[in-house]
């Protein structure tokens, strides 16, 4: 059954999805203090990491603001969300594949890492869909952090079990997005897919600082 959206006024402004803002802007917060904490990383795919946690708090941030004020900037509201989560999968691919020494499929994945997040977005714009950029993560997170994650782990580098579990925390979002399923008006599918992915984000963010800081 399709959600009642939230609107309330503030300010002369008829305003959305108050709990859109307030889990998107969790993300962003925790990004920024991930961020700050890999500020000084010297490790190339550890710097791909920090890169990825800027990108994703400024997506994370206009992710809020696209909903918040959907009545007034409709889709292209959300672009700046949208283009910014792009970069951010590309600085995630680029940072696990860093690590892919010798791999048969190397070449493969660098140039398809950068080609999906292209096609994937402007198909997204030209149709304004934000499905083409769930595919776009959906095929990052689970392709270059989950399964390049479980083989580097095996190798092992243990650390990299903690981007795989990112991503099994973060899998069920896309079941819950898909199928839509929202169980209540102020906790719907964007708002608990939007919480998966801030545990998601947790889980990269120990990776990325064990990797850097205890060498593990």
């Amino acid at each position: 059954m399709k959600q009642e959206i939230i609107e309330f006024d503030l300010a002369g402004l008829t305003l959305q999805e108050p709990m859109a803002l307030i889990t998107n802007w969790m993300m962003a917060a925790f990004c920024l203090y991930a961020y700050l904490k890999l500020r000084h990383a010297t490790r190339v795919d550890s710097i791909w990491w920090k890169r990825f946690f800027f990108f994703f708090t400024i997506s994370a941030f206009f992710g809020g603001t696209g909903h918040l004020f959907f009545k007034y900037y409709d889709i292209p509201g959300k672009f700046p969300n949208w283009i910014t989560a792009i970069v951010c999968g590309y600085c995630a691919g680029k940072a696990m594949l860093y690590n892919l020494k010798e791999s048969k499929w190397q070449n493969f994945l660098t140039a398809f890492l950068p080609l999906k997040g292209i096609v994937l977005l402007v198909l997204a714009l030209v149709y304004q869909k934000f499905i083409f950029i769930a595919v776009d993560a959906i095929l990052t997170y689970i392709i270059y952090c989950g399964i390049l994650g479980y083989q580097l782990a095996k190798r092992g580098e243990k650390v990299f079990n903690y981007m795989l579990y990112g991503v099994l925390i973060c899998l069920p979002s896309v079941f819950i997005f898909l199928l839509k399923l929202s169980p209540h008006r102020w906790l719907n599918k964007d708002d608990l897919s939007h919480l998966l992915m801030l545990g998601c984000l947790i889980y990269f963010f120990i990776g990325a600082y064990k990797r850097e800081y205890l060498k593990s």
